[in-house]
């Protein structure tokens, strides 16, 4: 789920949007979140910390779970920023602090910083059972050395900073078929456990179109063991989505796009027993589940 905490009331949207839907339904309720009061997340959620800070404010920082976090200035002139909580991250309550730079009287810079208690609940994950042709799941040493090499390279991919906030307004699904649910569920390979999956698939036909969730810039065009071939856009600020199993890939790296764009088809590349679009969010690394962009809570 994706949530929007601020100070004092709080304002419920829960954004759904469909092949680019609109807005469906809007229920307001009223809180008193405090930076005492811990914010309840689950394993996978996407939220927004959104703090009201006095003028000369010229930079604001946060950390949470080991990560950076990006802010950014509203059009309610507020700073905020999303923040990720990993599918895998450690049950328990932690800290997301905030730092800001403020000018003083003479033009010095003084340090303001306030702490919030984030509360990790447990994402409800379940267990997947599949049967694979043992050279699908049994690689040889070639095709493990490929795994490897490509695994550093989006290990590496995550690292890029992008200091620009190039998303605006609503994301929308990249593509039209049932959800899977296969989000954060643990596998079980020919009897064997696997690490969970860390994006949701989407059932659409081969050849059905995939659309850039939101505006930003391809950072990878490529073709993988894993993966097959695979498109990811990054959003700015630690945000990238990404696109596997494609068919017919139509950008390139380096190349802008717009939301809603037309970047790919549906297919079945890489370890994929069926056509259907696999579609992933990393978020400052944490892998979170791209569902959470499309539904809003906030804390006002």
């Amino acid at each position: 789920m994706l949530r929007q905490w601020f100070i004092n009331k709080g304002v419920f949207q829960w954004f759904f949007w469909g092949s680019v839907f609109a807005l469906l339904t809007q229920i307001a309720f009223t809180v008193n979140a405090t930076p005492l009061q811990p914010i309840q997340v689950k394993q996978g959620d996407i939220f927004v910390m959104a703090i009201q800070l006095e003028e000369g404010i010229s930079f604001v920082q946060g950390r949470f779970l080991g990560n950076a976090i990006s802010f950014y200035k509203n059009s309610n002139d507020l700073f905020e920023a999303l923040v990720g909580v990993d599918l895998a991250a450690p049950l328990g309550t932690y800290s997301l602090e905030i730092e800001w730079d403020q000018k003083g009287v003479k033009g010095t810079t003084h340090l303001g910083k306030r702490d919030y208690v984030i509360e990790v609940k447990s994402g409800g994950f379940g267990t997947q059972t599949l049967t694979l042709p043992k050279k699908m799941v049994d690689l040889d040493q070639e095709t493990l050395d490929r795994v490897h090499r490509e695994s550093e390279r989006f290990k590496e991919l995550f690292r890029l900073r992008v200091e620009q906030k190039l998303w605006e307004g609503a994301f929308v699904i990249p593509a039209e078929g049932p959800r899977m649910g296969s989000f954060g569920v643990s596998r079980i390979m020919n009897g064997e456990a696997r690490n969970p999956h860390t994006g949701e698939d989407i059932g659409a036909p081969l050849g059905a179109p995939v659309r850039a969730t939101q505006s930003g810039t391809v950072v990878l065009v490529g073709d993988f063991y894993f993966n097959g071939r695979s498109v990811v856009i990054a959003h700015g600020l630690g945000l990238f989505s990404m696109y596997f199993h494609l068919k017919d890939i139509f950008v390139k790296e380096g190349q802008s796009v717009k939301w809603g764009e037309k970047v790919a088809t549906v297919g079945q590349s890489g370890r994929a027993t069926g056509p259907h679009l696999h579609w992933g969010v990393r978020l400052n690394d944490a892998r979170v589940n791209p569902f959470s962009l499309m539904e809003f809570k906030a804390l006002l």
